[in-house]
């Protein structure tokens, strides 16, 4: 099955979205039209043809607690996530089979909170609309909600992976990794060994790194994420670990995305690599990493 499980969309969640959709603009992504959920969120997409990034956050806190048939409110955690500390929330996977990828994860003793279906109205570039069909399957890490995800199923993919998105000023065109710091790596060793199977994850002292088909995630502790992300600073405090906290996007066109930055007056660090860091200040409490895709 193409990119099954892989890495789909991470969540930003933000208190201000109009704000955050103005800082990623500045950093070169093109923002797609606002979208509503039934349970209370809207959301922005900056689409690649893979992969996107979703800026999300509460318009009516009246419906927050909208649940599913196991009590679960996706209203209510991205909530309770943006109370907690902005930046990524959780992380959405790839699936063209919500019910068998649940299964999947029943036999292999994951926890879920079983699956959320919904329909939300989508707006397509020439301002027509369609109705889009989502099954989502709920991984709700109870005791480290930070580290939480979710199966995403479009029944409609084509309302979501819209080519005239797709182009950014940064040449931004894949997400590679997203980041999380945790203080025992090793103890997320088993969930992602429960979603991926062993073959797929990696453990050093103070790292864990997880292959998915679509980027990688790793999980460092707070002194390799310090080496990690050296020159912008780590988003997090000892109390909010574990968390996410950066997303490497990868470009077809690295000068024009520094050029951009320059331009904009956005701070960044050069990396050893040839890539390009920027602080978190600047996205949504959310380091961003804009690599050549050679490398990313």
């Amino acid at each position: 099955m193409k990119n099954h499980l892989g890495i789909d969309h991470p969540l930003v969640a933000v208190r201000d979205m109009d704000k955050a959709c103005e800082d990623f603009a500045r950093l070169g992504f093109f923002i797609n039209p606002r979208h509503h959920h039934p349970w209370g969120t809207d959301n922005h997409l900056l689409m690649f043809p893979e992969n996107f990034i979703e800026v999300i956050s509460v318009y009516d806190p009246t419906t927050l607690d909208l649940k599913n048939e196991r009590g679960f409110a996706f209203g209510r955690f991205i909530q309770n996530s943006i109370e907690r500390r902005e930046g990524i929330s959780l992380v959405a996977l790839h699936s063209e089979d919500a019910r068998a990828d649940h299964a999947l994860m029943e036999e292999r003793g994951v926890e879920n909170n079983g699956i959320v279906d919904f329909r939300r109205v989508a707006h397509r570039p020439d301002g027509s609309e369609e109705e889009a069909v989502v099954s989502l399957v709920m991984l709700i890490n109870a005791e480290q909600p930070a580290i939480s995800h979710f199966f995403c199923h479009q029944h409609k993919p084509h309302l979501v992976w819209v080519e005239d998105w797709m182009t950014h000023p940064n040449g931004a065109n894949a997400i590679t990794a997203v980041s999380y710091v945790a203080q025992d790596p090793a103890a997320l060793q088993a969930r992602f060994v429960g979603i991926y199977g062993a073959q797929a994850v990696a453990l050093e002292p103070g790292y864990l790194k997880v292959q998915t088909d679509r980027g990688i995630f790793e999980v460092l502790s707070p002194e390799f994420a310090q080496a990690r992300f050296a020159g912008v600073g780590v988003p997090v405090t000892d109390a909010q670990l574990p968390a996410g906290v950066a997303i490497r996007v990868a470009t077809s066109d690295p000068a024009a995305a520094r050029d951009l930055l320059l331009k904009n007056g956005v701070e960044f660090v050069d990396t050893p690599e040839g890539g390009l860091r920027i602080p978190s200040h600047y996205a949504g409490n959310t380091i961003i990493e804009i690599f050549p895709a050679a490398v990313a």
